[in-house]
């Protein structure tokens, strides 16, 4: 299975170095990381990158506006949140966004869910 290259965007330390570990070594995905908004439209503008998967609470803005942002790029967009998705659903949908990874079920262990929704929003944005 060829590898695929994600962006993540996430301010927390401990979870940047858990999903972005769990990704490359269980799933075989190259991971780059940023921590903000502004660090995201940066690396899209310098290298290639088949999905972005950003947290919902940025420091700069949040996911949603940042999906809005870059949905011109043509690139699957994943909100990866902690908060409850049912009120942030339409408006992110229309903001561009792919696919939900909830950080309370997904983001342990394995990561087959999470890992999953990745490959299911890259395979429906080609």
């Amino acid at each position: 299975m060829p590898s695929h290259s994600v962006l993540l965007v996430e301010d927390s330390e401990f979870l940047t170095e858990h999903v972005s570990k769990t990704l490359r070594e269980e799933h075989g995905f190259e991971v780059d990381t940023v921590a903000t908004a502004a660090a995201t439209r940066t690396a899209l503008a310098e290298a290639t990158f088949d999905c972005v998967v950003s947290s919902y609470e940025l420091p700069d803005e949040t996911g949603i506006e940042l999906a809005g942002s870059v949905s011109e790029e043509g690139v699957p967009f994943v909100l990866f949140t902690g908060n409850s998705l049912e009120p942030l659903v339409d408006e992110a949908l229309a903001a561009g966004v792919s696919a939900f990874i909830s950080k309370g079920t997904h983001a342990t262990g394995e990561m087959n869910v999470f890992a999953n929704r990745i490959r299911l929003a890259i395979r429906a944005g080609t």
